[in-house]
């Protein structure tokens, strides 16, 4: 019996200090790569995007708070950075792929900077990319037809080698922000 309630403890444990947005440190490990199509139905495959650093989370166009703070916050962080980080890839990943078609994530994401990304695909295409990115999501039916998506809200950092440098959270500080995209700008090629 203890060893049962240890094992609990373990679990719930784990699980709140992934959720608190606790920094990952900075690591060599590959980010887990995938295949998905953008806003413009390109293939949008990680692995050839070597040579840039990325910004990837996991979101919806019908957000209410958290994704569209990410983006803006992101879109100031990359100006104060300044020319460094024109090339960074900003990408929101859908977790609601019944509505968050092209035609939705182009119309969400470029409200917040023409050259973001919104990716998307089959429910099979996807689900990988959520397991190899840990990403929780619930949806939760309204009164109505309307329903909302309760999503994790890491926000991942991977630098121009393809290296998973660490994570933050959507409500992570402006200078931290500022700070994340520093690091992923400056690893080498």
């Amino acid at each position: 019996m203890p060893s049962r309630l240890l094992a609990i403890l373990v679990a719930v444990l784990s699980a709140l200090v992934w959720a608190s947005g606790v920094r990952a440190a900075s690591t060599s490990r590959i980010a887990p790569d995938f295949t998905l199509f953008d806003q413009n139905r390109h293939a949008f495959t990680l692995s050839h995007y070597r040579g840039h650093p990325i910004v990837l989370f996991f979101g919806y166009t019908h957000c209410p708070d958290v994704c569209p703070t990410i983006l803006a916050n992101l879109k100031r962080a990359r100006e104060v950075v300044d020319s460094k980080a024109h090339d960074v890839l900003v990408a929101l990943i859908t977790v609601d792929p019944e509505r968050d078609n092209a035609t939705a994530l182009r119309r969400f994401v470029t409200l917040f900077d023409p050259s973001f990304l919104g990716l998307t695909g089959t429910g099979a295409e996807l689900k990988p990319v959520y397991r190899a990115y840990h990403v929780k999501f619930a949806k939760q039916i309204g009164s109505s037809s309307s329903y909302s998506v309760s999503h994790s809200t890491f926000v991942y950092y991977i630098g121009r080698d393809g290296g998973l440098r660490g994570y933050g959270t959507w409500d992570d500080p402006q200078n931290i922000l500022e700070e994340d995209l520093r690091e992923i700008v400056s690893t080498h090629r």
